[in-house]
């Protein structure tokens, strides 16, 4: 028998219901928030994650799925979607045509990690780029948008971590600063870490070991290489958001594991996920347009892992309930079966969703079939009801019954025309 490939999973109903319930409310509250979706191919140019991304970063050193094509290029799964969208940004010249842009994005990413729980080679992302503005406001609403999105979806018991990283001359004090700290501790740190101290000290506060993370806790960080620019322009995005009373907390060890941010980097956590915590991530991006070949331009955005966003909602009290046909018919023969089959057809016509028995099953099991789709409403057609060209309605939570003529069937039943996707309750 041949399976799905390792680390990657197959969506099944009623699970595949809830995942368009959840991607219903974030394009919702998207569009609410002026954002317009953007779709990027899955296949990328691996030189653009290895300027963007960086090439020291565990993506591009452990993680991207890269390889060489019938042409001889070498072309890669994407791992993320802001390089997608920026290099979609300059190559389409939106930075001529519209300047500023809110997008927004859902799609599946991938990364050659050891598959976990709420973390597999094949991942989805949801997530919001705003190209064009180096205004505070922007990280601002990228946070006060993502609790939001957070809250709709019944998230709770999170919280952002918020920090900033300057502009890239702050960066570079920073890792002087950091090195200088680590100059007499890195043996004390892992392989990776000690390898990071020479391309890119900074990953080493992105890294996942447990005693490497105890070890950089015992360091004294500060911010005193931000360039006052930088504190002032941090001093109004805490502001902001203060305003919003977002649950945060500044963290100074917070750097992301991406290499174009600056400024503003934010997290999101929830503690019922263990060591890998993290929801939702993102931050400001201002040197990216540029350095992937487009004017100099401020950016910033988030993205969702979108399992383990559904890892904590599963934990939660609420769960999802499909959506339920407003109509089931059951027929007692041949006949009405072929009635029933031709009348289902003309009332999803008008807006009625319905369903009947495809596998000539006996009326009580179609009966019982009724009830476990949870049906508003059944409708049985045996001779009687075909000879005067009606049925025998049920209402299938009172139980009251009544005759309908089939062209009158669809003016009796409530209309379905925006089928909701299920949605979200406790079990009390």
């Amino acid at each position: 028998m041949i399976k799905s490939l390792k680390g990657t999973e197959d969506i099944l109903p009623p699970e595949s219901g809830l995942w368009h319930y959840l991607e219903g409310v974030a394009r919702d509250i998207f569009t609410k928030y002026g954002y317009k979706e953007i779709r990027t191919p899955v296949i990328e140019s691996t030189p653009l994650f290895i300027r963007g991304i960086g090439k020291d970063t565990d993506i591009v050193q452990k993680q991207i799925y890269s390889f060489l094509d019938q042409g001889g290029r070498s072309i890669c799964l994407r791992p993320e979607e802001t390089a997608s969208a920026v290099r979609a940004y300059i190559q389409h010249h939106l930075y001529k045509t519209e300047g500023f842009v809110k997008l927004f994005y859902i799609g599946p990413m991938y990364r050659g990690e050891k598959p976990q729980a709420g973390r597999q080679r094949e991942f989805t992302h949801i997530g919001v780029e705003i190209i064009g503005s180096y205004s505070a406001y922007a990280d601002g609403e990228s946070i006060i948008l993502l609790d939001d999105l957070l809250k709709a979806m019944s998230v709770k018991d999170y919280k952002f971590k918020v920090n900033t990283l300057g502009c890239q001359k702050d960066k570079e004090r920073f890792k002087r600063q950091l090195k200088e700290l680590l100059k007499f501790q890195i043996n004390r740190f892992c392989r990776d870490c000690q390898r990071r101290y020479k391309s890119n000290v900074l990953r080493i506060l992105d890294c996942k070991n447990e005693t490497c993370r105890k070890a950089l806790h015992s360091l004294k960080l500060s911010n005193d290489h931000l360039c006052d620019d930088c504190k002032a322009n941090f001093r109004e995005v805490l502001d902001v958001i203060n305003k919003e009373n977002i649950n945060y907390e500044l963290d100074p060890f917070l750097v992301r594991g991406l290499d174009y941010y600056t400024k503003t980097v934010f997290e999101v956590i929830s503690p019922g996920l263990g060591a890998q915590d993290a929801i939702a991530a993102g931050g400001r991006y201002d040197e990216l347009v540029s350095e992937l070949g487009g004017p100099k331009t401020g950016a910033c955005g988030f993205a969702i892992g979108f399992e383990r966003l559904l890892s904590v909602i599963k934990q939660g009290e609420l769960k999802y309930n499909p959506p339920a046909p407003t109509l089931f018919i059951i027929t007692m023969n041949e006949k009405a079966r072929r009635a029933a089959f031709n009348l289902q057809h003309q009332l999803r016509k008008k807006g009625i969703s319905c369903d009947m028995d495809y596998q000539n099953k006996s009326l009580k099991a179609q009966m019982r079939y009724a009830d476990k789709t949870k049906a508003k409403f059944a409708a049985v057609i045996g001779d009687d009801e075909l000879k005067n060209e009606e049925v025998s309605l049920k209402d299938m939570k009172t139980g009251e019954q009544k005759r309908a003529k089939f062209n009158q069937l669809a003016d009796q039943l409530p209309s379905t025309e925006n089928l909701p996707a299920g949605r979200l309750k406790t079990d009390n």
